[in-house]
């Protein structure tokens, strides 16, 4: 469905969570479908784009589907009223999400998290302690990394260097050398350019967030029944910080295994699937793997 299409199933809404006002938004699927999709969105306070425009897009995918749908805005973003507290604390925010989801559709039994980033780290989280979720779709979780961009990127062009394909590209002359010549250049620059003491990048979206959270996200995916569909993009460079804890023990090992849990590999996509080609292939496969697992 285009984008710039208004389906007449579409509505926006006000509910309450703890004495704040959040905003949602549902998408109407058939009225004979038990499953609905709420997505959860990542990241600190922001508008309702980016991110968002992609969120509205994957609702119009599945409303197709006949999958009912609910976006919202949990306290301190968008228009929700309230403070951003982090991801960690959203599920008071979810469960109420949930309950006005099951209210506005009463056909809805089964729910599906879906978010990315930490929004995917929230889901992990809290989804054991709610009762109405039975999957979650999680792209490319935070897992508090502890490298550097930089350092990922080092790691990255270090595994690279291992592989037959990149030395086959080098030799045919397919990479463009000038261009990462000037991109050393500039980083050497950058390098030397006098550190200025602000926020790291990133940090704001995961704002709120303990140093390491990782033992509760090994007990959320320990206790959560149900099945954990992972996105991950394999342009993501931090992607390698999830793969090294998820094989860290042989205790992450089998909660990562648990039967029913899935993993894609999502071709050119990033952090949030901004590559318009990865974006489509996300949704092409992740609405497959949902048709197949709870519409047929």
């Amino acid at each position: 469905m285009n984008d710039a299409q208004s389906p007449t199933r579409e509505s926006a809404f006000a509910f309450d969570c703890k004495g704040s006002s959040l905003i949602g938004f549902l998408h109407g699927g058939d009225e004979h479908c038990d499953v609905g999709v709420l997505t959860i969105v990542p990241g600190g306070p922001q508008y309702r784009i980016g991110v968002g425009r992609q969120l509205l897009r994957l609702a119009r995918r599945l409303v197709a589907d006949g999958i009912h749908v609910m976006r919202f805005d949990h306290r301190g973003l968008g228009d929700s009223e309230g403070d951003f507290k982090g991801f960690q604390h959203t599920r008071d925010d979810i469960e109420a999400a949930i309950a006005e989801f099951k209210i506005r559709a009463p056909a809805v039994k089964r729910i599906i998290l879906w978010g990315g980033c930490d929004a995917a780290s929230a889901a992990i989280l809290h989804a054991h302690k709610l009762p109405d979720v039975v999957c979650i779709i999680a792209g490319n979780p935070f897992v508090g990394s502890s490298t550097s961009p930089l350092k990922a990127q080092q790691m990255h062009y270090l595994a690279r260097i291992r592989q037959k394909s990149f030395w086959k590209k080098l030799f045919k002359l397919e990479y463009k050398l000038s261009d990462y010549a000037s991109g050393a250049i500039k980083k050497v620059r950058q390098r030397l350019k006098p550190k200025k003491p602000e926020t790291a990048p990133g940090s704001q979206a995961q704002a709120g967030a303990r140093t390491d959270f990782s033992a509760d996200l090994l007990t959320g995916l320990k206790m959560f029944n149900g099945k954990i569909l992972f996105l991950m993009g394999d342009r993501f460079l931090l992607s390698t910080e999830f793969d090294r804890l998820v094989s860290s023990s042989p205790e992450w090992v089998a909660a990562y295994n648990k039967p029913g849990n899935e993993r894609l590999d999502i071709k050119g996509g990033d952090q949030v699937f901004s590559n318009q080609d990865a974006q489509e292939r996300m949704f092409e496969l992740a609405g497959e793997w949902i048709r197949k697992s709870y519409l047929t």
